[in-house]
């Protein structure tokens, strides 16, 4: 398996409007380990490009290499706390503006695709009760988890 880094696949940089999460989390080293692996794109329906530079992880949207989120980690005895998360918000380039859904989608990125976890996928509050709730997911994260959605929680009921 590849190790992702910049230069792994196409990515902006984040832009100057950014937003500071109230997202918090804390890894293992295990953890850290696997994270430092990255993902990158195999195929169309792969939607994100992570990698992680030192101790800044990055998430990019894979088709426009738009970075959406940049967490920075930090390490005491072991553990890896996050420091700070930022998500973009540049409104030419990303339109999401609900930062606890963003704190929501965040997390369920880095537990399942980069973790191997099997957490909820985030619905945001104003999607239509209409709308096809699966496709969505796909649109937004690209992955074949089935199709189970939790409402928006505060960040710290994740960690």
């Amino acid at each position: 398996m590849e190790i992702a880094n910049k230069d792994s696949w196409k990515n902006l940089p984040m832009p100057q409007e950014t937003f500071v999460l109230g997202y918090r989390g804390e890894l293992s080293s295990e953890e850290f380990e696997r994270i430092s692996c990255g993902l990158i794109p195999q195929e169309m329906e792969d939607k994100w490009f992570i990698y992680l530079d030192g101790t800044t992880l990055y998430l990019h949207r894979s088709w426009t290499g738009v970075c959406v989120y940049q967490v920075e980690f930090e390490e005491e005895a072991g553990r890896y706390s996050v420091r700070r998360a930022l998500v973009n918000r540049d409104q030419t380039q990303y339109q999401g503006t609900d930062d606890a859904y963003d704190s929501a989608l965040l997390h369920f990125l880095i537990s399942n695709l980069l973790l191997g976890k099997q957490v909820e996928f985030p619905v945001p509050s104003t999607l239509s009760e209409e709308a096809p709730k699966g496709m969505f997911q796909h649109h937004i994260s690209g992955t074949a988890y089935p199709e189970k959605s939790v409402e928006t929680k505060p960040w710290w009921k994740f960690w």
